[in-house]
Parts: structure tokens; C-alpha cells; sequence
């Protein structure tokens, strides 16, 4: 479809039909981008105040535990919402906005299935804001999409997300059906169709951009950016998919709870969407910090409102400028739920990237497996998953436990699967490092 005829006679009528001015929050939100530091602050604070005084009137589970605060000078004081308070207050904490919000259910992945309804409103908010960070990667509304993400396996969601692909001008790459053959059948679609970006999961670009590599198959020259999401982005994910297409990756960072949290720029830098949340960085005592958890204050859902809601990921909070002259936060060194911490039994937590270096590492220099999942299920064991390519030996075993067992702990035992193919989360998303310990 033409872009400027999906633009304007399918997704915007659509969108404002369902309520979402998305056209009207896309100016402001151009404007907000650059402007001084102080003004985005003063933002902020007000848009806490509102939200707090709603809740206040509103919410039954915030008009209990916010007696003794106010405004915005009282932030710290209201306690921290996590994922499981959200499943067992949920009732308490919706607003009379959540009768006629749209609802949705997010992280089923980890067994914890959260309900979340979104006003329209809001819902309009946080798509102009990923609209306006799309722009960075020079793609906008009614560009044709290659979308590599999880196909419903009910049938009549499986319709409804054919109808939204439409409606978005785009093509989608099953996460569920990574073979050779459907590879192929894939590169067919895209060369016709034409893309103007790649976006979804890191993991399903990344198998579709080796496919295209290791088969010697022409670029689909029509490609201008890739967008990825959902799953972490490694160095080499990144090396891969750029050295390929020779065009930049475009980094994206969110939850389901809150959809879209930080987008990255042309300078590398992920920029948080101030204008529709404030993002806090707190450590295990849930002080204030630069490198620790996130948390975040979702500034429109007045629906399903979520105040210092802790997503359960990790990163580091830059005062860094950046070139491109935007002067909304970054916020760097994200590892979430694509990945799970690892315990060890001397009682450390390890960050899943000191695994996935040892692997990366390995692959450079043996180029034994094409893909490969470690799994957690007793504190001293890790379950390796490899699928190997035609260069691997028994040998490999020995090596990858002695590198492992060096640095990151002597204790752990390591039993390996060989397979032929590694499973996903119900999602379509892929877990590389994953912990079953709770």
C-alpha cells in the first residue's frame, strides 16, 4: 500500500475513531524533545500533581495508601507498585476511566499474566511518542513495516492481527516458523513488498539476516533502517544485522505495562519518553541510585494508574548530553526480561551478559553452534542448549564449562542438549539466558 494513502485514509481515521488524536500529540511532542531541561521538570512535576489528585478521588487503592501525600514534593514517600501487587489490587487500583478502555494482557512469558487498561488518551500519547522516535530512524506512519514478531495462535486473534497489519502497512515474519524453507518463503514476500524498515525481535531479524547472508541473497534495497525490540540487543546482534544491511540499528526499549520507555537516536543514545513518564533508577534498598532498578510513573494512564511501578529491569541513568541535541534522559546499559539474573552459590547475582560474552567470545574463534539457550533450574546447574553447526565437537563441552566455570563460578555443573531448534516464550520472544528460580 502507499504510504501516504495508508497514512491518511486507513491509520489515522482509524485511530480517531477509536479516539486517539495521535496527529495532535505528535506536534507537541516534536517541540517537547528539544526544549530546556527545566521546562521538562516543571512538566513533570505537574503532570505528577494531576495524577496524584486523581487518584486520590478515584482509585481506591491509591486513596489508601497516599493519605499523607500531596504533590510532586511528596513523590518518594508513595511505596513502590510491584508486578504482583498490580495482578492482586488490580480492581482497586483501575479508575472509573477503565469502563471503555482498551485492555490489555502482558507478561504471560514469565507466568505472571498483568491486566492493564489504557484510555484512549493515553493510548494516542504513547503512540506519538514511538511515532517521533521512529522519525530517528527516518521511518514515520504508513511506512511499510517487515514486522518480526509472535503470531496468535487462536484463530480469531490470529484474523484480528492480520486486519491490524493491514490497517499498518505492514508484513509479519512469524517468530513460531524460523525455518529454511519459511526463511525463504519470507525473502520472496519482503522483496516484493517492498519494507521501508525491519522491526521486532532481536532474536528473529538476526536468524533472517543470517539466512539472507549465509545464502548469498541479494539486500532488499528498499530497507532504510531496522528497529528492534523486546528482547536485549547484544554487540554482536548489532555487528550482524548492521554488517549485513549496512544501514543502523535503531534500539527500542519498553514494557507491556507501559508500552514504550526509551528509543534510540542516530547517536547511539537511548532517550527515555519524558514526556510520558518519569523514570527512576533505585537500588536493593530502593534508594535512589544510577545504576540499579527501574521504575517507572506512567504520567496518562489514568485508567489503570502505575506509580513507581518497578518493571523489573535494570539499568543506568546517564547526565550524559547528547549530540543529537535532544535533551530528553538516556538511559543506558539496559538488561531485562530477555534475559534473567543468575544466582550462584556463593550467593551472587550474575548479569546474564557475563554468560552470552563467553559464548560470543567462543564463537568467534570456533564457530561450532548457531544459536544457544542457558537455563537455570538448580542453584549449581546450568542447562546448556546448543544448536551445532557443522563445525562442533564434543570437545567444545569441556571448553565452554572450563571458560564458564573460570569466570564466572567453579560451582556451577553444566549438562548440555544438543537440538535442532530452541523454544521461544508463548510471545514468539526468545530467552537466552532464562532462570526458573524463584
Amino acid at each position: 500500500m502507499n504510504p501516504f494513502f495508508a497514512k491518511y485514509f486507513f491509520y489515522y481515521p482509524v485511530t480517531l475513531l477509536n479516539g486517539e488524536n495521535i496527529s495532535r500529540h505528535l506536534k507537541t511532542g516534536d517541540a517537547f524533545q528539544t526544549q530546556p531541561v527545566q521546562t521538562t521538570k516543571i512538566y513533570q512535576d505537574n503532570a505528577i500533581n494531576d495524577l496524584i489528585t486523581y487518584v486520590k478521588h478515584h482509585s481506591p487503592y491509591y486513596k489508601e495508601i497516599l493519605g499523607n501525600v500531596h504533590d510532586a514534593k511528596d513523590f518518594t514517600k508513595i511505596p513502590f507498585l510491584t508486578k504482583q501487587l498490580l495482578i492482586k489490587e488490580f480492581s482497586n487500583i483501575c479508575t472509573p476511566k477503565a469502563k471503555g478502555a482498551s485492555l490489555k494482557t502482558t507478561g504471560g512469558s514469565t507466568g505472571e499474566p498483568v491486566r492493564i487498561y489504557k484510555d484512549a488518551d493515553a493510548l494516542a500519547r504513547e503512540r506519538a511518542a514511538t511515532w517521533r522516535s521512529y522519525q530517528w530512524a527516518k521511518v514515520g506512519i504508513g511506512d511499510k513495516q517487515a514486522r518480526f514478531w509472535g503470531v496468535p495462535h487462536n484463530a480469531k486473534n490470529a484474523l484480528k492481527a492480520k486486519i491490524i497489519d493491514f490497517i499498518s502497512n505492514r508484513k509479519r515474519v512469524s517468530a513460531f516458523n524460523l525455518t529454511k524453507e519459511s526463511l525463504n518463503e519470507y525473502y520472496q514476500t519482503m522483496v516484493k513488498f517492498k519494507p521501508s524498515y525491519l522491526y521486532g525481535y532481536v532474536s528473529v531479524i538476526r536468524r533472517f539476516t543470517e539466512h539472507i547472508r549465509d545464502n548469498n541473497l541479494p539486500k532488499i534495497e528498499s530497507i532504510r533502517s531496522v528497529i528492534t525490540t523486546s528482547e536485549v540487543l547484544t554487540d554482536s546482534d548489532r555487528k550482524v544485522i548492521e554488517d549485513v544491511w549496512q544501514i543502523k540499528v535503531f534500539n527500542e526499549y519498553g514494557c507491556g505495562e507501559v508500552g514504550s520507555i526509551a528509543h534510540e537516536c542516530e547517536h547511539g543514545n537511548m532517550h527515555i519518553i519524558a514526556d510520558n513518564m518519569l523514570v527512576e533508577i533505585i537500588d536493593e534498598e530502593g534508594n535512589s541510585a544510577e545504576t540499579g532498578e527501574v521504575v517507572i510513573t506512567d504520567f496518562f494512564n489514568y485508567a489503570t494508574p502505575m506509580i513507581r511501578y518497578r518493571v523489573g529491569d535494570f539499568a543506568t541513568l546517564s547526565q550524559d548530553n547528547c549530540p543529537c541535541g535532544r535533551t530528553l534522559p538516556i538511559l543506558k546499559g539496559i538488561h531485562g526480561r530477555a534475559y534473567d539474573i543468575i544466582k550462584t552459590p556463593s550467593g551472587k547475582s550474575v548479569h546474564p551478559e557475563a554468560l552470552i560474552y563467553v559464548f560470543e567470545e567462543l564463537q568467534q574463534q570456533h564457530h561450532t553452534f548457531s544459536q544457544f539457550q542457558i537455563i537455570q533450574r538448580e542453584l549449581d546447574k546450568l542447562d546448556v542448549y546448543i544448536i551445532p553447526s557443522d563445525n562442533w565437537s564434543d570437545t567444545m563441552e569441556s571448553l565452554i564449562t572450563r571458560e564458564i566455570q573460570g569466570k564466572i563460578d567453579s560451582s556451577f555443573k553444566l549438562t548440555f542438549f544438543k537440538t535442532l531448534e530452541i523454544n521461544r516464550e508463548k510471545s514468539g520472544k526468545m530467552r537466552v539466558v532464562k532462570s526458573d528460580l524463584r
